[in-house]
């Protein structure tokens, strides 16, 4: 019994002590925590203190946004970026046959955590204002660079290319539905460095659009290329247009198209769910890597998280519904790249439910804007 007693008061003791220690810890911390937000309080006001209210926002952007960017700002010469070897029909490489440039579509699985952190990261980089780069032999350090890398792989599966230099350029687009901005207009995706420097529109191979919502107006997409040489645009890209695509947002849906391919959103058309129209973009590039993107910070890669989640990808199928010569609705929208030079018309449904090819016999068109 004594034995048992002294043990009993052992283990009290020591639970005692184990206590003030816990609390001396906790203290300490607090007290470490305090002098941080001390000194945050302290240089903060001397940055921001004097700023508006918009001013400090923009200023916090670009804090994050050099994290985000490897300290490398959008509009620096990028030093590794070299002009690259183009094919005959403005590749960046012929990667031979498995790999389709015709409208496919397919589904990519998520979770309900996956869905949720892919929607974050997207959010964020959309803030940012930049796309970043996964290179293809890079291991992801968080689930936004685990499905840009997943979706690249799922394209060029049997495809020639130099792994050294390939990879998937990602960014997240967010738009509300109602807002001055809630169109993107439409663009040619194009490596800028090679329009600023040399006049040469450079190409991802592949442009791919994953939905994340059910929102907002659908994706737009015309047969209309891109010609090699940047003066060369007027004269190359106007008159009738005869193909296209239209992809309203659902939950999951991967649409893939020719990277050379004129493309947009088309809010006029109905039917569709009011909200916040939340997508995951992706290019293939192949042999090249535009200027001025650059992988992700590993602290930035860290503060999205996701590893370990899972994903699916069905197996690409070609879009199955076709819509001949719908009339229900015109979209006319001007664009262009510095200016706005370039007015498009298109015929369309008013209301769509599903990815869907259009055919024009007539009354789609590209022309100057007068």
């Amino acid at each position: 019994m004594v034995a048992s007693r002294y043990i009993c008061r052992a283990k009290g003791t020591f639970r005692s002590r184990k206590r003030l220690i816990l609390r001396r810890a906790r203290r300490l911390r607090e007290r470490d925590d305090k002098e941080h937000s001390s000194k945050l309080r302290s240089k903060l006001p001397l940055q921001l203190a004097r700023l508006s209210a918009a001013e400090q926002r923009q200023k916090l952007l670009d804090w994050l946004r050099a994290d985000l960017c490897n300290g490398q700002a959008h509009d620096r010469d990028d030093p590794k970026w070299k002009m690259p070897a183009l094919t005959s029909d403005g590749r960046t490489t012929d990667a031979g046959p498995t790999l389709q440039f015709v409208f496919r579509e397919c589904n990519i699985g998520l979770s309900d955590e996956g869905l949720m952190q892919l929607r974050r990261a997207c959010r964020l980089a959309f803030a940012l204002d930049g796309s970043s780069w996964m290179p293809c032999k890079g291991a992801p350090r968080c689930f936004a660079e685990s499905i840009a890398l997943a979706i690249f792989e799922h394209h060029t599966q049997g495809a020639h290319f130099d792994p050294a230099k390939s990879g998937a350029e990602w960014w997240g687009q967010v738009r509300n539905s109602g807002d001055v901005e809630e169109g993107i207009q439409c663009h040619w995706d194009t490596d800028e460095a090679a329009v600023e420097r040399d006049a040469i529109n450079i190409h991802p191979h592949l442009s791919t659009v994953t939905y994340l919502t059910d929102c907002g107006a659908p994706t737009l997409i015309v047969d209309r290329r891109n010609p090699l040489k940047a003066d060369d645009v007027p004269k190359a890209v106007y008159g009738r247009i005869k193909h296209g695509l239209l992809s309203p947002p659902s939950i999951g849906k991967h649409v893939v198209f020719d990277g050379q391919l004129l493309h947009g959103t088309a809010p006029q058309v109905g039917g569709l769910a009011a909200g916040q129209r939340v997508t995951f973009l992706v290019n293939v590039w192949l042999n090249h890597r535009p200027s001025n993107c650059y992988r992700l910070r590993k602290s930035m890669a860290l503060r999205l998280g996701g590893q370990g989640l899972s994903l699916q990808l069905t197996p690409l199928k070609p879009v199955a519904k076709s819509l001949k010569d719908p009339a229900e609705v015109i979209l006319e929208t001007t664009f262009g790249r510095c200016h706005h030079e370039h007015k498009l018309s298109v015929p369309l449904p008013c209301s769509l439910s599903e990815t869907a090819v259009l055919d024009w016999s007539s009354g789609a068109e590209l022309k100057p804007l007068e």
